[in-house]
């Protein structure tokens, strides 16, 4: 067990990347990368012990799947929700309830969900009456569970 020579861990790092592909759990992915990063480091330094060479491929590992949950799993979760945002820029719907006067609140309901929702509050600079076709111009309140929509008649 002594005798880990680079090429193993590179074969190893290759396979459980590989892996991924058949079981997708995208964490097997980052072990992988760590047996990568322990045969590259055996590969410059090949009089690394074998306690110090899994040290290395445990904490890479560890470090690297720490690093995809902690700072890309969030980040990438806010993009999708902004493209959502974005998406729903368009969508048209149909008057609840009325609003008459600018800034005025209204509702209105969507026959495909629109950022996960059938129906969102609605503010208009135009009187909008109850049955009106509207699209949506702008997203005015940027909290989830309270989003206010910018909408405008559909003519």
């Amino acid at each position: 067990m002594e005798n880990i020579l680079w090429w193993h861990w590179i074969v190893l790092g290759i396979i459980l990347v590989l892996l991924e592909l058949v079981v997708p759990s995208f964490t097997i992915f980052w072990f992988g990368l760590g047996a990568l990063v322990t045969g590259l480091l055996v590969a410059l330094l090949p009089e690394i012990p074998l306690k110090w060479q899994i040290l290395v491929f445990s904490l890479s590992s560890i470090g690297f799947t720490f690093l995809w949950f902690r700072l890309f799993v969030p980040r990438k979760k806010m993009q999708s929700l902004l493209m959502d945002e974005k998406s729903a820029i368009g969508q048209t719907g149909i008057a609840a309830s009325r609003a008459l006067l600018p800034g005025q609140k209204g509702r209105v309901a969507f026959s495909v969900p629109v950022l996960g929702e059938e129906s969102w509050s609605y503010q208009a600079d135009e009187p909008i009456e109850t049955g009106n076709r509207v699209r949506v111009v702008a997203i005015l309140s940027q909290d989830p569970h309270e989003r206010i929509l910018k909408v405008e008649k559909v003519v």
